[in-house]
């Protein structure tokens, strides 16, 4: 009877050992929690979810900027603009002490010392851009809208010039975001396949598309170190040459539309239109999956803290759209 004792304790052990999941040395909860308060999830449609240090997780959506305060597991809005309350946020960043936030209705660029005066931003097509990416390096701000052009500010957003040439003027693409890897800027184009461009000697952007399935549906760009790695409708690419070609790293995740691709540290998050989250600790070779026990909705944004996991899903039909987190465990717990 010991013995029986003895081996259901170990199984049971096995069994609970085996389910929690450790990533980049920590231990993730099996319970996600789900954040309820401070927005309308009847109403609202999440785009993504930032992260600025010292700040906080930000949501940004189509009614409006939300920051999530912690202490009390609520959002609180944030307003840009009092005519624009419920005006579609595509993104918020901190770039050397100001915030900046655009939006996707086109209304152009803010910029705010402490998130509660804000001041517009640009003139001419800028000040009334459908604002896509927000992205910072050094001293540079960078500004994507729907059109196509990429705007950069070497002084705080105060004027702005053009740095687009190369890009391809036809068809039905746009924009999805940058990212900067040593002395090359990177620009991910739906529809099109990735640019790259030498910051310091090049004058035009080049493009590239090698390897990446025929439809070119993708999306985020993120980078590790020299490795950078692509969203794509059928699955995660990875290119080691500066963006010359790719090839798919999809393990386990074949198939799979990718909505959001996220790098922290040397780990990738990897979320799905089914509502799946993976992650990645040896480049993209293998993927575990996250369980996740609620809505099989699409998820639009994932953002990395320290504590937690957040995830945004977009409720389809009368489906409600929520902000669920999962924490990492305090050790000895």
């Amino acid at each position: 009877m010991l013995r029986i004792y003895v081996l259901l304790i170990f199984i049971i052990s096995f069994q609970i050992g085996s389910y929690s999941q450790t990533i980049g040395g920590k231990t993730l909860s099996k319970d996600w929690k789900k954040i309820e308060y401070g927005y309308n999830p009847d109403s609202i449609q999440i785009d993504n979810l930032y992260y600025i240090h010292g700040d906080g997780m930000f949501m940004c959506s189509n009614k409006g900027l939300y920051q999530y305060i912690d202490s009390i597991y609520r959002f609180k809005k944030i307003d840009v603009s009092p005519n624009l309350k419920n005006a579609r946020v595509s993104m918020v960043m901190k770039h050397l002490g100001y915030y900046y936030t655009g939006f996707r209705d086109g209304y152009g660029l803010f910029r705010s010392k402490d998130l509660k005066k804000w001041e517009p931003l640009g003139s001419g097509k800028l000040g009334t851009s459908k604002i896509f990416y927000l992205y910072s390096m050094d001293s540079m701000l960078f500004v994507c809208n729907w059109q196509k052009t990429i705007y950069l500010s070497h002084n705080l957003g105060k004027s702005f010039r053009s740095i687009s040439v190369g890009f391809n003027p036809l068809g039905k693409s746009f924009i999805n975001n940058i990212e900067n890897s040593e002395d090359y800027m990177f620009c991910s184009m739906n529809g099109d396949g990735v640019y790259s461009l030498n910051i310091k000697k090049g004058t035009a952007w080049e493009h590239s598309d090698k390897g990446l399935p025929e439809s070119k549906k993708i999306g985020d760009l993120a980078d590790i170190g020299k490795v950078l790695f692509l969203a794509t409708d059928n699955g995660v690419y990875k290119s080691d040459n500066k963006g010359s070609s790719w090839k798919p790293v999809n393990a386990g995740m074949e198939g799979k539309t990718i909505t959001r691709l996220v790098a922290e540290g040397s780990i990738l998050y990897a979320a799905t239109n089914q509502g799946e989250l993976f992650f990645s600790e040896d480049f993209g070779t293998t993927w575990t999956k996250i369980p996740i026990d609620f809505m099989q909705s699409p998820i639009s944004g994932v953002c990395v803290t320290d504590k937690s996991v957040f995830v945004a899903v977009n409720g389809t039909d009368a489906k409600p759209s929520y902000v669920y987190y999962l924490p990492f465990l305090k050790k000895g717990k």
